[in-house]
């Protein structure tokens, strides 16, 4: 199997898993969740061992950096525009009619960002001063 499709396979198999989890929280049942992430996990370490490409050179290396790093600034921006959308959304009343429960969701979510933030840069400095950048 090649690497592409193996990520397809991982996107597969992550979908069924988010499919048994929204029936399991409609059913009430919690243990088809754990029961499906163990068979999901041992899927993909067997699906895993089916590929049959390099899949641990530098430039496959570079190419998940640089794809893990976008993808971090534009989940981390959609994610923020959301959040003051949710926030906006509970002053939709006015100020007098402010939904705390929805206005508390988007601060704590806002607040979520900026510790996702501070993580990456604290990784940042601890990297670049163990490898000297």
């Amino acid at each position: 199997m090649k690497r592409v499709m193996y990520y397809f396979y991982i996107a597969i198999v992550a979908f069924i898993e988010v499919l048994v989890f929204a029936w399991s929280v409609e059913a009430g049942e919690p243990m088809p969740t754990i029961i499906a992430v163990v068979i999901g996990i041992a899927m993909l370490y067997i699906g895993r061992s089916y590929v049959d490409e390099v899949t641990g050179d530098e430039r496959t290396q570079k190419i998940n950096e640089i794809t893990a790093l976008r993808t971090l600034q534009i989940t981390w921006v959609v994610l923020f525009l959301y959040a003051l959308w949710v926030i906006l959304e509970a002053f939709s009343m006015g100020i007098n009619h402010y939904n705390r429960v929805i206005g508390a969701y988007g601060f704590r979510m806002m607040f979520f960002l900026c510790c996702i933030i501070l993580v990456y840069v604290i990784l940042s400095l601890y990297y670049n001063k163990k490898y000297g950048a």
